[in-house]
C-alpha cells in the first residue's frame, strides 16, 4: 500500500499579538547597535577580515533577535548559493538552545489544549525538560498503559511573536532594497517568503505529527528502522505526544563494531533518499542529535519538524542533474541550474557553463561512485552565488540533507558512499528503468528523452507566454556583444553636440545684446572677448578633427 503523503494542516490558533511598533524598534536598534542597517552600510564587504567581522556580528544579534532570527540564520548558513563562507560558518554556530520555562508555564498549554492538567492525563510527568528550545521544550511522561513518552509543547508567546518578527522583517527589505541591490538580486523578498511559509508551517505541531506518520509508513515493512508512534488522542497544533526511542547518538560509535556501522550507513542513506525520490518527501534534518542506533542496531528517528517536498518535475530535474555529474556533462548540467533556479535577470549562459566545465574537471578520473557529492554540491552552490542563481528553498533544504548525510556516513563508516544509493536511484527516475551507457548510443538516448520532455512542456511553456503578453508583463532580455565601446562612442558625440550648440546660443544671444545694450567703455573689452572666442574655436576644431583621425 503506498503511503498517503500529509497534506498542508490549518494554521495553528495564534497568541494574542505583541505590539509591533516595540518590536520594530527593538529590532532596528538591535540590527543598528551591531552595525547593521546604518548609512552606507553594504552588508557583504570585500575584506576578507571585516567580513568575519561582520559575520560575527550578525551572528550576535541574531542571538539577541531570539527565535525566528535564530531559525533564519541557521537557515541561511546552509545557503552556499546566497551568503559568502564567512557569513555562512559564523550562522552555523547558532545553537537554539535556551533556559527552560517554568513546568507551571508548559503545564498551562496542556491544560489549554488538552483540557486537564499533566498530572491528570499522565501516570508521571518530568517536571525537569529533557530539552529547551527556542521553540518547544520537550519533557518525558508515562502514559496510564505503561508506556514511555515524550511530550513537546510550544512555548506561549512564540507564534505571535514570530509573525511580527517577519512582518517586521518583510518591511526592512522593503527600506534597504534601493540601497542594497543584493537583495533584488538575490529575490530576498521571495527568500523571505519561502522560510515563512517552512516556519510557520513548523510552528503547527500538527504537521510534524502527519510527517512523522507518514515516514512511520513508508518503512512499516523495513527491518531495523525505528520511527515513534505519535499519540494522536494527546497531540494538538501546540502539543505533540509520541512514543519515547533511545539509542546511542550516531556521533557515539568507538564502541560499535563495523559490521553495524555499515547497516545503519546504509539504513541513515535508504531514510533520506528513498522517500525523496520515490514519493516527494524527504527529512531535511539528519544531524547526529536526530538519528540514533538502537540496541539491535536499528536506525532510530526523531524530530520530524523539518520536512521537505518535492514536486514530480522537480525531482527529475534533481534527478537529471546528478546523472549530468556522474557523466561530465557540463552542457546538461548547466541547462538544468538555470532551468531549476529561474533566474529574475540576464543571464551569460556561456560563463555559467564555463565555470561548471571547470568544476567537473576537478573529478574527471573520479568515478561517481567516488566522488564526494557532498563537496561537489557545496561548489556547485558558489558557482550559483558567483552568477546570482538562486535555488528554491525545498532544493536547497535537499541540498543541505543531502550533504549533511554524507558527512554522518562518513563518520560511521568511511568505505561508505551517498553516490553508491544516488545514481541508481536518479537513473531509475529519469530513464524508468533504461540502463545508460555513453558514446552514440548515448547521446542520442539522451536527445530523445530531451525531445520528449520539450514536446510535454512545451502546450504549458507557449501557454505561459501567451499569458504574459495578454497580462502585459512580458519582458525580453538581450545581450549585444561589444556594445559598450560603441555606447561611450555615441555619448561622447552627445557631449560634443550639446556644448557646440551651447557655445553658439551663447555667442548669438551676446550678438543681439550687444547690439540693443552698449555698457560704458565697451569698446575696450569688446576686442578681447572675440579674440578669446576665436581662440576656443579653432582648440575646439582641432581637437575634434584629431579626435576623427585617431579613429581612422
Amino acid at each position: 500500500m503506498q503511503p498517503t503523503v500529509p497534506p498542508p494542516t490549518e494554521p495553528p490558533p495564534t497568541e494574542p499579538p505583541r505590539s509591533k511598533d516595540e518590536r520594530y524598534r527593538e529590532i532596528v536598534a538591535t540590527l543598528a547597535r551591531h552595525g547593521f542597517g546604518l548609512i552606507g552600510d553594504h552588508f557583504v564587504d570585500d575584506d576578507a577580515e571585516r567580513e568575519h567581522a561582520r559575520a560575527e556580528r550578525l551572528r550576535h544579534a541574531c542571538e539577541e533577535l531570539g527565535p525566528m532570527f535564530i531559525k533564519l540564520g541557521q537557515a541561511l548558513s546552509t545557503r552556499g548559493d546566497l551568503l559568502p563562507e564567512a557569513y555562512r560558518v559564523e550562522l552555523a554556530k547558532l545553537v537554539d538552545d535556551v533556559p527552560p520555562l517554568p513546568a507551571d508555564a508548559i503545564a498551562a498549554v496542556i491544560r489549554e489544549d488538552l483540557g486537564a492538567a499533566p498530572e491528570t492525563l499522565f501516570a508521571a510527568f518530568d517536571l525537569e525538560p529533557l530539552a529547551s528550545a527556542s521553540i518547544g521544550q520537550v519533557h518525558g511522561a508515562r502514559l496510564v498503559d505503561g508506556r514511555d513518552v515524550v511530550v513537546k509543547v510550544r512555548k506561549p508567546g512564540v507564534d505571535s511573536l514570530v509573525r511580527v518578527d517577519l512582518d517586521i522583517l518583510g518591511d526592512l527589505i522593503d527600506t534597504w532594497g534601493p540601497r542594497l541591490p543584493a537583495l533584488e538580486s538575490y529575490d530576498a523578498r521571495g527568500v523571505l517568503r519561502e522560510f515563512a511559509e517552512s516556519f510557520v508551517a513548523e510552528l503547527d505541531y500538527r504537521r510534524e505529527a502527519a510527517n512523522e506518520r507518514f515516514f512511520r509508513q513508508v518503512f512499516a515493512d523495513e527491518p531495523g528502522f525505528m520511527i515513534p508512534d505519535v499519540i494522536a488522542e494527546y497531540s494538538t497544533a501546540r502539543v505533540l505526544v509520541h512514543e519515547r526511542v533511545d539509542g546511542r547518538k550516531v556521533s557515539d560509535v568507538d564502541a560499535v563494531s563495523s559490521r553495524r556501522r555499515a547497516a545503519v550507513s546504509q539504513r541513515i542513506a535508504r531514510f533520506v533518499l528513498e522517500p525523496a525520490f520515490e514519493h516527494g518527501v524527504f527529512y531535511a534534518d539528519p544531524h547526529a542529535g536526530n538519528l540514533m542506533i538502537g540496541a539491535d542496531g536499528s536506525l532510530a528517528v526523531v524530530d520530524f519538524g523539518t520536512v521537505g517536498r518535492l514536486t514530480p518535475d522537480a525531482r527529475r530535474r534533481v534527478a537529471g542533474m546528478l546523472l549530468a555529474i556522474s557523466r561530465r556533462d557540463a552542457d546538461r548540467l548547466t541547462d538544468r541550474l538555470i532551468e531549476v533556479t529561474a533566474p529574475r535577470h540576464p543571464i551569460d549562459r556561456p560563463r555559467v557553463a564555463n565555470d561548471v566545465e571547470r568544476l567537473l574537471e576537478r573529478y574527471v578520473d573520479v568515478s561517481f561512485d567516488d566522488v564526494p557529492i557532498g563537496n561537489a554540491l557545496g561548489e556547485l552552490l558558489h558557482v550559483l552565488r558567483r552568477h546570482q542563481l538562486r535555488l528554491p528553498s525545498n532544493l536547497a533544504a535537499l541540498v543541505k540533507a543531502l550533504v549533511m548525510c554524507e558527512g554522518i556516513l562518513q563518520t560511521l563508516d568511511p568505505a561508505s558512499s551517498l553516490s553508491d544509493y544516488l545514481h541508481p536511484m536518479a537513473g531509475k527516475l529519469v530513464f524508468q528503468g533504461v540502463g545508460g551507457g555513453d558514446g552514440a548510443a548515448g547521446r542520442l538516448r539522451d536527445s530523445a528523452l530531451d525531445a520528449a520532455q520539450l514536446s510535454i512542456e512545451l502546450p504549458r511553456r507557449i501557454d505561459r507566454v501567451l499569458g504574459e503578453i495578454e497580462r502585459g508583463n512580458l519582458r525580453v532580455w538581450t545581450r549585444v556583444e561589444d556594445i559598450e565601446p560603441l555606447v561611450q562612442r555615441l555619448e561622447h558625440m552627445v557631449e560634443r553636440a550639446n556644448a557646440t550648440m551651447l557655445a553658439a546660443a551663447c555667442i548669438v544671444g551676446l550678438a543681439i545684446v550687444l547690439q540693443l545694450y552698449h555698457p560704458q567703455g565697451w569698446q575696450q573689452w569688446i576686442g578681447i572677448i572675440v579674440w578669446i572666442a576665436i581662440l576656443g574655436a579653432v582648440a575646439a576644431a582641432v581637437r575634434t578633427l584629431l579626435g576623427l583621425r585617431r579613429r581612422r
